[in-house]
């Protein structure tokens, strides 16, 4: 990412990571699309409420292996290749020890934390069962993402977009067996689920040990480095907390609406999976522009750092205002994929559906630049700031939250795009300050 034009090197960079993240998100749109449709819309609402939880924990391990990932794409592009296979064995190393602990800590706490988020009586198993097994299989998702983000450090976004393609593929057929012939319920998405991204970790492993000769670690490459996993963690933890920290915000929120009823519930989980494809090509933006910082800042060129900067900014507001458009006249039709016409409560919960996506849409470009920003500020190697906007949304979503008794479901649509706007201001002050940083640093050409 360190020649050529910025604008069709980010394109091409990202088009395919954008679709890998796309069918990332299948998986649990999958879920509640076929449990909605052939169990029920409350069982549909259980797994939904699980999404600020699940948002909690996967969001910390997609923070952490992206931030592992930022030495190594800098090493990378400085071309010092025997450290950056340093970096890769001792991310590994540290994948291992995260993945134990996590695995371990939601095994013992999931179901204190859904009774703490007053999750509804009569959809709490269902939501335990679900979320439950997605957790037992975090040491696959840290793993995929890994391999993923180290394919994407060399510069290689689409391998891992075709093995997602054929393990979404898998989920999707498990979920059906699962749940509508060995009757599994909820536990059979999951199951599925982590079925499936198992199998994609399995392709990329033989696929990195086949085809990237620079990947061959020597004998000395292989030992564990406290110094490099030092660098390693002050980049992935910041980044894992941001994630985190925003994620708290989202389960205090997702408790707030729990206390207004089931089929609330429901709509905030049907609007939430419709935001989350919408929001995926900013968000897909921003990891492109973390790898293009980390690159040309490692290779020295600081004026294509902030040129791929505007242009990302320029992007990403044009297509918020595209996405803003479509919620606001479809999102409605949009909703009808995950229930059956003859749900009781429909037009309720369509109309709550329609309110919250509209009110978030039209602020959709706010959300852009944050993305943008907030990923090239770590691509820079600065994850630590960025923290400060994470804490800015757990914030703003708090203060909204003890609204919602007060002003019920309009709070709710609000609580994003106020949390937005506070991260922006947050990091656009960060990002005035270290644009000013690195115009004292030694340039290179393009």
């Amino acid at each position: 990412m360190t020649k050529g034009k910025p604008v069709p090197v980010i394109v091409r960079f990202c088009l395919p990571v954008l679709l890998g993240c796309l069918l990332q998100q299948s998986y649990n749109l999958a879920d509640i699309a076929i449990i909605g449709r052939f169990i029920g819309m409350d069982e549909m609402g259980a797994v939904s409420a699980t999404g600020s939880l699940n948002f909690l924990v996967i969001g910390f391990v997609l923070g952490l292996t992206n931030g592992f990932c930022i030495p190594i794409a800098q090493t990378f592009g400085a071309g010092n290749v025997s450290e950056m296979r340093r970096y890769a064995v001792n991310a590994f190393y540290l994948c291992g020890m995260f993945a134990a602990a996590l695995t371990a800590l939601t095994m013992i706490f999931t179901r204190p934390l859904l009774e703490i988020m007053n999750t509804p009586a009569e959809t709490i198993e269902s939501a335990h069962s679900y979320i439950i097994v997605l957790f037992g299989g975090i040491t696959a998702i840290i793993l995929y993402n890994i391999f993923a983000g180290l394919l994407r450090a060399l510069g290689d976004s689409k391998t891992p977009l075709y093995f997602l393609i054929i393990s979404c593929v898998i989920s999707v057929i498990l979920d059906l067996v699962f749940i509508l012939g060995f009757n599994m319920g909820t536990a059979g998405a999951g199951w599925a689920t982590v079925v499936a991204q198992i199998f994609s970790v399995v392709l990329c492993a033989v696929y990195l040990r086949k085809n990237y000769s620079v990947l061959l670690f020597k004998k000395d490459e292989l030992k564990f480095s406290r110094k490099r996993c030092a660098k390693l963690i002050s980049n992935g933890v910041p980044m894992a907390l941001q994630f985190s920290i925003t994620a708290v915000g989202s389960v205090i929120l997702q408790s707030a609406v729990n206390d207004l009823g089931k089929v609330a519930v429901s709509a905030v989980g049907m609007a939430s999976k419709i935001q989350v494809f919408l929001m995926q090509p900013m968000e897909t933006l921003g990891i492109t522009m973390a790898t293009f910082c980390a690159q040309n800042l490692g290779a020295g060129k600081i004026l294509r750092v902030k040129k791929g900067i505007r242009l990302g900014i320029v992007m990403v507001s044009v297509y918020s205002v595209v996405a803003g458009l479509l919620v606001f006249f479809a999102g409605r039709y949009m909703a009808m994929i995950f229930v059956s016409r003859s749900e009781e409560n429909l037009t309720e919960a369509l109309d709550y559906v329609t309110r919250l996506l509209r009110v978030n849409g039209s602020l959709y470009w706010i959300l852009g630049i944050l993305f943008v920003i907030r990923n090239s500020v770590q691509g820079l190697g600065y994850g630590t700031v960025t923290m400060l906007a994470g804490v800015s949304e757990l914030v703003a979503r708090a203060c909204v939250a003890s609204l919602v008794t007060v002003y019920g479901f309009n709070a709710v649509c609000f609580a994003n795009p106020f949390a937005w706007f506070l991260a922006d201001v947050m990091l656009i002050v960060i990002f005035v300050f270290l644009m000013k940083k690195l115009s004292k640093t030694p340039r290179k050409n393009f």
